[in-house]
């Protein structure tokens, strides 16, 4: 397994995240985490960031990506200073400048049948005693596993669910969301692959292998065709949990966009707030940009890290549902 989503490379001194599954031939697909500067480093965020710092090394690690259909943050395999892979039981037994909850609760899952890895800032070794425990599965398998690892913990009372902890998170990190922090709650309350173990915050993002991914590099040629929102059913959640992550959808109600909109098949994203987001059977309101593809003619919404770009479940804001309709519909008036 090569480096994929929860891995990190070292890049002119400083960490770079690994996005998704498919990568350009002989790069990787990278954002920027952690600047190198002259008294340590810093923590980045965004893709403005990114694209910055890329461009000062020069224009070619900004590649436009066929398959993509857009311009992505890329890094060539032969440039990378290390590969820096996410850290199993084994690995953590080794270390002692982590806080023992870590491997406590890698213990634990891994009674479980999961077989967790240790990513973020903890495995570069730039945490704080602030710090959340980032996790990584990777495979169908040990995500299923991870889910009904977590299910039991909770019964036993081993992890919780800490509002205080989730209303911090969402307002440190979302702040650039259109959804408001008391409709990021609605959702976060019903996620399994988060939670608190012995007072300390965690997170389990759980990765696909890239053979399991619904594509592969080469099969297809996605192209923007503008924004759109709609109102759609979920038909399909197999890797709603995942990141990247999908949803099969049945378009119901089309707010504003192109009328191909009518015609998605699924809503995708790379962004791991997506993940749990909704399940088989619930009715979404979607905002992202609509494609297609140029080589099947099949269209999709994909989610990136626009502001308005948002995935909200009915039945998950329940009261709140007819506010975030009509302020999406405001959206098609201001342009």
């Amino acid at each position: 397994m090569g480096p994929i989503e929860g891995w990190y490379v070292t890049f002119r001194g400083s960490h770079l995240a690994v996005k998704g599954l498919l990568h350009p031939e002989g790069r990787v697909v990278a954002v920027l985490a952690w600047r190198r500067e002259p008294v340590g480093f810093r923590r980045a965020r965004g893709l403005f960031e990114t694209y910055a710092f890329l461009k000062e090394q020069g224009e070619r690690y900004l590649l436009f990506d066929d398959q993509a259909g857009q311009v992505l943050p890329v890094v060539p395999l032969a440039e990378v200073e290390s590969f820096i892979e996410p850290q199993g039981l084994e690995r953590l037994k080794e270390r002692s400048d982590l806080d023992a909850r870590v491997l406590r609760l890698v213990e634990a899952l891994s009674d479980h049948g999961v077989d967790a890895r240790l990513t973020g800032s903890m495995l570069l070794g730039l945490h704080t005693e602030l710090s959340d425990a980032d996790l990584v599965v990777y495979s169908a398998k040990q995500r299923d596993a991870a889910v009904e690892a977590l299910k039991a913990m909770r019964a036993e009372r081993k992890v919780e669910l800490r509002e205080d902890q989730l209303v911090r998170d969402i307002t440190s990190r979302r702040a650039d969301s259109l959804m408001t922090p008391e409709e990021w709650l609605a959702h976060e309350r019903r996620k399994v692959l988060m939670g608190s173990f012995e007072g300390m915050p965690f997170s389990v993002k759980a990765v696909h292998l890239p053979e399991e991914h619904w594509e592969k590099r080469g099969s297809s040629r996605w192209r923007s065709m503008g924004e759109v929102a709609l109102v759609c059913e979920v038909v399909d959640d197999e890797y709603s949990k995942d990141t990247p992550n999908m949803y099969r959808v049945r378009p119901l109600d089309p707010l504003w966009g192109r009328d191909e909109g009518m015609e998605v098949e699924w809503v995708e994203s790379v962004r791991s707030r997506f993940a749990e987001q909704a399940v088989a059977g619930e009715t979404v309101l979607v905002v992202g940009r609509l494609e297609v593809d140029l080589r099947s003619w099949r269209y999709r919404v994909f989610l990136s890290g626009e502001r308005t770009h948002l995935m909200a479940s009915r039945e998950a804001l329940g009261g709140m549902w007819s506010g975030i309709v009509e302020r999406v519909r405001a959206l098609a008036s201001s342009g």
